[in-house]
């Protein structure tokens, strides 16, 4: 019983940070059909960024992670005005391969350039709060995996309503389902691609604040998580939204359930095995639809 109830535990906070990562590749996907392999130098930046606050500053982290937000934020839209906005409507380019790779290129020239700067080295990071609590005899949970999982959800639920309720979210939706309607209506498709692009890196920054004191803060604590995200990505379906969220706490579930049940070494193999079986029975994932709009 012990077993079970650390295995739904687990499943909760991993996999709502999951969902919190990935459903901004998710975004940028459904609106720029760019895979955005810069989500992980992401959580790196938010993680680096509230270290630097704390320590410069001596306030709290809660400070720190507004902080690292915005600069996540500014640095998603200045990746979007850098690498990807002159490869739109440029004639002889394949836009969605070629801005594949500029992200990619983003994320290997911040994350030199953190090491640079900032060393190697791991840093520690304080806990938002301290303390846990006692479930069972043999099973506890901290306050801060308690905290990381409701900001998560809270994020989410966040983004869903500015998604559906404000005029820039619905903006990025409209422009997602269909481009050219969109630009027909006067949306600015532009401006919500650089929102987008600002919103994706703003919430994989809140991640690497709630992961920092777990992972501990240093250029490659987002390497991870980026791994986890394409292979939730993949799962759920490029670009959607809803299927995101569905196949965050199944692959959640999936590693809680080997890495307790059986070693965590097989963690990562068994994800692979399913991601393999999944792309065989549904290429588009669990709620991807092919050449359509998934936001």
């Amino acid at each position: 019983m012990n077993l079970v109830l650390q295995t739904l535990v687990s499943t909760l906070v991993q996999g709502s940070m999951l969902a919190l990562i990935t459903i901004g590749m998710s975004l940028v996907y459904g609106t720029l059909r760019v895979l955005n392999m810069a989500q992980g130098v992401m959580v790196m930046v938010g993680g680096i960024a509230a270290w630097t606050f704390v320590a410069g500053t001596g306030l709290s982290p809660w400070i720190a992670m507004i902080f690292a937000v915005i600069v996540t934020f500014a640095l998603g839209m200045l990746s979007y005005g850098v690498g990807i906005s002159r490869l739109i409507g440029r004639a002889g380019v394949d836009f969605e391969m070629t801005a594949f790779i500029s992200t990619f290129a983003i994320a290997s020239i911040v994350q030199s350039v953190v090491q640079l700067v900032y060393g190697p080295r791991q840093k520690d990071f304080p806990s938002l709060v301290e303390g846990r609590i006692q479930l069972t005899d043999g099973v506890s949970i901290t306050w801060q995996q308690i905290l990381t999982a409701g900001i998560a959800i809270l994020a989410l639920v966040a983004l869903g309503l500015f998604l559906s309720r404000s005029r820039y979210g619905l903006a990025i939706v409209a422009v997602a389902q269909n481009l050219d309607a969109a630009r027909l209506m006067g949306i600015p498709a532009r401006r919500a691609y650089v929102l987008t692009m600002g919103l994706a890196a703003g919430l994989a920054g809140l991640a690497g604040v709630l992961l920092a004191p777990v992972y501990f803060v240093s250029p490659t604590m987002g390497e991870l998580p980026m791994l986890q995200a394409l292979i939730v990505a993949i799962f759920a379906g490029l670009g959607s939204t809803k299927g995101t969220i569905i196949a965050a706490y199944i692959i959640g579930f999936v590693q809680a359930a080997v890495s307790i049940f059986w070693s965590s070494t097989y963690a990562m193999p068994v994800l692979y095995a399913l991601i393999v079986v999944v792309l065989i029975a549904r290429p588009f994932g669990i709620a991807g639809k092919p050449q359509e709009a998934r936001l």
